[in-house]
């Protein structure tokens, strides 16, 4: 990928088109014209955005609800998986990145961290209390310009398909950080609950790509089914189907050491606290409204955890794991004026894979 159109213009100044939120939630995007102005900061470099992916947690930007504020930020630029071409450095970008102008770079859910806490210097800046949400707390991705802070801004492994590259700056580091966290590793069983989606479907292979046995959870439809043994799931378990924990325990061979749910329904937990083997982990991607008893838990020592974004180091496994041609993120590509039917599409799971949007 290379930028021939990306100059300033005549005063002085970046133009491109937007996705904009200015209402209230649940009021759809606008595509309006954005410039930017004036030189970039010192630690900061401006990209020439291409691609966006299209993530389940660009819906709290637009319709509200939690990680959302209870008021809307508005104007608000949205999305939080943009790769592009760096068109300009800040003078003193090359003190935290090795971002050269004229490399292919990408951007996810983080803009920002405080860099000073103890989470930031432990390389957990994931979990810093001080990040800055690209698309939530800032203007995001969804622009074809756009000036971010050097630190978190990442080069793509030559061969990576801009395209495919953009929903692996969350959706695969968050996957990655969730397998981790999951203490997944050769040999091991791992379920994934919600696995055609776009979080799933990056999940079996990276599961796989880490040498693990991986169950499918989904549900009736064939096309499901095919789907994830296309992608090299060992087995796929439909919900509707009978008993989900008994067929898991029998298709694992005594059950899984580590279950990863993409979907916010309950009983997907239930499950999972169920056919886990004896000091099991589950691990939440998805938010859910959960009434259990712990002791659920306790009598086999399951572990329950969660996992949101993914840190620097994930995202860039993500990458490289991807550009080593071990995933196959499946994308479906629409255009920037196609954000809101995007949305649409994602808000009733009616996505295979990824949506990215073409933004120039």
């Amino acid at each position: 990928m290379t930028d021939n159109d990306a100059t300033r213009s005549a005063d002085d100044c970046y133009k491109g088109r937007a996705a904009v939120l200015k209402g209230s939630y649940s009021e759809p995007y606008l595509i309006e014209s954005r410039t930017i102005a004036g030189d970039v900061g010192p630690l900061d470099v401006l990209v020439h955005i291409y691609y966006s992916g299209v993530c389940h947690g660009d819906l709290h930007s637009r319709d509200g609800g939690p990680p959302a504020p209870s008021q809307p930020l508005r104007p608000l630029v949205g999305g939080h998986e943009g790769v592009g071409v760096v068109v300009e450095l800040g003078i003193a970008a090359g003190e935290v990145s090795n971002i050269k102008v004229g490399d292919v770079a990408g951007l996810g859910w983080r803009h920002s961290s405080c860099g000073k806490c103890r989470l930031c210097l432990e390389g957990n800046e994931n979990s810093c209390a001080d990040q800055v949400v690209n698309g939530l707390q800032t203007d995001g991705t969804f622009r074809e310009y756009l000036v971010a802070p050097a630190q978190h801004v990442l080069r793509i492994p030559d061969g990576l398909d801009p395209a495919s590259a953009a929903p692996i700056l969350c959706g695969g580091g968050a996957t990655v950080a969730a397998l981790r966290r999951g203490e997944v590793s050769v040999g091991k069983w791992a379920a994934i609950s919600g696995t055609a989606g776009g979080l799933g479907h990056l999940a079996i292979q990276y599961a796989k790509a880490m040498g693990a046995n991986v169950v499918t959870i989904d549900g009736p439809e064939p096309e499901k089914r095919e789907f994830c043994l296309n992608l090299s799931a060992d087995s796929y378990v439909d919900f509707t189907n009978g008993d989900v924990a008994l067929e898991v325990l029998k298709v694992s061979s005594g059950g899984v050491h580590t279950t990863h749910i993409m979907n916010s329904h309950p009983s997907s937990y239930f499950n999972a606290f169920a056919y886990s083997r004896p000091r099991g982990n589950v691990v939440a991607l998805a938010p859910a409204k959960l009434d259990f008893h712990t002791g659920l838990l306790f009598m086999r020592g399951i572990s329950l955890h969660a996992q949101t974004n993914g840190r620097r180091i994930d995202m860039l496994d993500a990458l490289e794991i991807a550009a080593a041609g071990k995933v196959r993120v499946v994308t479906e590509v629409l255009k920037l004026d196609e954000v809101n039917v995007a949305l649409d599409r994602i808000k009733m799971a009616q996505v295979k894979g990824r949506l990215v949007l073409s933004i120039s």
